[in-house]
């Protein structure tokens, strides 16, 4: 699910293909369980605490002319109205992105509002089933000025940016989108927990088209995600512990598989600081080394692409930086209301 283009003029070939009716792609993070509003809708409000800020960015393929950068923020609170909602814990939460990728600027502004509804099905409270929905505004634009187009090339090969562009087009378009997901977690013991996920993006499958490109023999809906996504929380001991997890996601004939797993190392020290740190695979596409930091309600993360595709010959092995910020506060309330068991954080 990785783009590369080496040259200017190859991304604007494909910037004129999404006009044409090439299918686009989600936006997607390396530290995928360090963002819980992008990897699935059921997550909304999943926290040991009552609020959880996050934040994120990428950069990648820096070694290129044309690199790409996605920074995201969310918010999400969980146990709201507690006085109506007697069963149960409801949340909601609000996400904001911003991709931006190539020489043409290609720019993906989406703000999103995510709900998520979670219930212990079982008297001994050891399982947590959490249903989501989000929906969103998208806004694609694109620097028209940064391109070259087909006549550039013919008027003036040897440098095809001095020609005048004749194409017309309009710099931007939007859509509405929805999204929705299931989440269940599973406490066997104090030392042991799991959960197992799905989600599917882009339910609306809205149109993605610049005008002033029309081609009656392409589709331009953006295409459904399909998201499955596992993992667990293994305690060898009272310091010690592995995370290990697991991603599938599928889009418009493209897949990506993401399996790895970190040690969780207990330190000492006040307000209980963690040290984490571990591998991922990319399936065919890269190695992920990383290693986040908890302390008090704070973890930092930080993570690398190493391509060792075929890619490899364009990027030198070098492929996206990563960075992830969590904040996870409690708020105490004078209602009573049932607390979620734990978040897969990690």
């Amino acid at each position: 699910m990785n783009k590369i283009f080496t040259h200017r003029f190859f991304f604007s070939a494909f910037l004129c293909l999404i006009g044409l009716g090439a299918t686009a792609q989600d936006i997607h993070y390396s530290q995928f369980y360090a963002s819980p509003l992008t990897l699935n809708p059921a997550l909304t409000g999943i926290n040991e605490c009552s609020y959880r800020v996050t934040g994120m960015y990428r950069s990648q393929w820096r070694s290129i002319p044309a690199p790409y950068s996605t920074p995201s923020l969310s918010f999400d609170i969980n146990s709201l109205a507690p006085k109506f909602i007697k069963y149960g814990n409801l949340s909601a939460g609000l996400l904001l992105y911003n991709d931006r990728s190539g020489d043409g600027h290609l720019n993906n502004l989406s703000i999103v509002g995510s709900g998520g509804y979670a219930i212990n099905p079982d008297l001994d409270r050891k399982h947590t089933v959490s249903i989501g929905l989000q929906v969103g505004y998208t806004q694609k634009r694109v620097d028209e000025s940064a391109l070259i187009f087909e006549e550039q090339i013919i008027e003036n090969p040897s440098n095809p940016g001095l020609g005048n562009s004749k194409e017309n087009i309009d710099d931007k378009f939007g859509y509405v989108n929805a999204h929705a997901g299931l989440l269940w977690l599973f406490k066997p013991t104090e030392k042991h927990r799991v959960f197992l996920g799905g989600a599917l993006f882009n339910v609306l499958q809205p149109k993605e088209q610049f005008s002033g490109f029309t081609n009656p023999n392409m589709d331009y809906k953006l295409g459904m995600r399909p998201v499955v996504h596992g993992g667990a929380e293994l305690g060898l001991n009272d310091k010690v512990g592995l995370l290990p997890s697991v991603l599938y996601m599928t889009q418009s004939g493209s897949s990506q598989i993401n399996v790895g797993t970190a040690l969780r190392i207990a330190l000492q020290g006040t307000f209980d600081p963690k040290l984490f740190f571990g591998a991922y695979y990319r399936v065919g596409d890269a190695v992920i080394p990383v290693v986040a930091i908890d302390y008090r309600n704070v973890r930092v993360g930080l993570s690398y692409d190493v391509n060792v595709s075929s890619l490899n010959e364009a990027t030198n092995f070098k492929g996206g930086f990563e960075i992830s910020l969590n904040y996870n506060g409690c708020i105490s309330s004078v209602v009573d209301v049932e607390p979620i068991q734990w978040c897969p954080r990690f």
